[in-house]
């Protein structure tokens, strides 16, 4: 009888470590691996060092995320709106910055770019620090541009597809514009539309 329950409880401990192994080795650890190689694929190395340089804009815990050197590779990443004279500049211009920052009260406790940037208008510190104002702004188009696009690319997957592989750019422009803006154009009514086109050009009957 001993035996039969020694027997038994290996076989327990046998299943559970099959188990264990199963879940882990062949589950979780393949899910984990495709995850991370689709972060890699979608963040590429630029990505991930545009992000962490634009971070050290933050505002929280009175800006302790400031990095200069960081903030001065992030400026050079927009060679059309920061020359090199200005990327050379902008080091005594954050030095400035961020002890202006630090010592203002009415910057201690902002929350996110938006707030920083509001508060530098509204300051008059914008027209002090205009190449870091214009780093702000940049910073907080980049979201709403790489959203935009992302966007852009899934419409046009879905108007220019494999019976409709042959579309013109004009036609592609104008039908991704109907999509992407679906909201907006359901405000206008059928009269209006009509209206615009009878009036485009003349015709032989009225529309």
């Amino acid at each position: 009888m001993e035996e039969l329950y020694l027997a038994a409880g290996r076989s327990r401990r046998n299943n559970e470590n099959t188990n264990l192994h199963h879940y882990r080795v062949e589950l979780f650890y393949i899910v984990i691996d495709r995850q991370c190689n689709e972060l890699n694929e979608r963040f590429t190395e630029a990505t991930t060092e545009l992000l962490v340089c634009v971070a050290c804009l933050s505002p929280v815990d009175s800006f302790s995320a400031f990095d200069k050197q960081k903030l001065i590779r992030l400026a050079s990443f927009y060679p059309n709106d920061f020359s090199l004279m200005e990327c050379f500049a902008l080091g005594d211009d954050l030095d400035a910055y961020i002890h202006d920052m630090r010592n203002s009260n009415e910057f201690s406790s902002l929350r996110s770019l938006g707030e920083l940037a509001q508060n530098l208008v509204s300051h008059k510190r914008s027209g002090v620090y205009p190449s870091i104002y214009r780093l702000l702004k940049l910073a907080l188009l980049l979201p709403v541009a790489t959203a935009t696009v992302e966007s852009a690319f899934s419409a046009m997957k879905i108007i220019k597809n494999r019976m409709r592989n042959r579309m013109g750019d004009q036609l592609l422009h104008d039908s991704l514009v109907v999509y992407i803006e679906r909201n907006k154009l359901n405000e206008i009514s059928n009269e209006t539309i009509i209206q615009r086109f009878q009036k485009m050009k003349t015709r032989r009957k009225q529309l």
